[in-house]
């Protein structure tokens, strides 16, 4: 469990660094803001901040986009293997 664990906190880690990257070079932000922007947009709270150029709002966008599969990856990273003790439990693993 612990590995599965830290498989999505280093896949979390990476799409923040994605982020971040994308908002300092499309919208220019500084780091501290572009941290902010990243993370309240993979946590689903939207924009902190709005971009001001096209290529920052498309890449906020997508962004937002991939954020929304990175959670359902991370989420079923950590519940693979409760689930697979379930169906070892059940004996419904054949």
């Amino acid at each position: 469990m612990l590995i599965h664990v830290l498989a999505a906190v280093a896949f979390l880690l990476v799409t923040l660094a994605i982020g971040v990257a994308g908002h300092m070079y499309f919208d220019n932000m500084e780091l501290s803001r572009a941290l902010v922007a990243s993370v309240t947009l993979s946590s689903g709270l939207g924009l902190s901040a709005f971009p001001d150029s096209t290529a920052g709002q498309l890449f906020a966008s997508l962004y937002g986009l991939f954020s929304g599969y990175v959670y359902i990856a991370t989420t079923t990273i950590v519940l693979a293997p409760v689930l697979h003790r379930v169906l070892h439990r059940f004996h419904l693993d054949d």
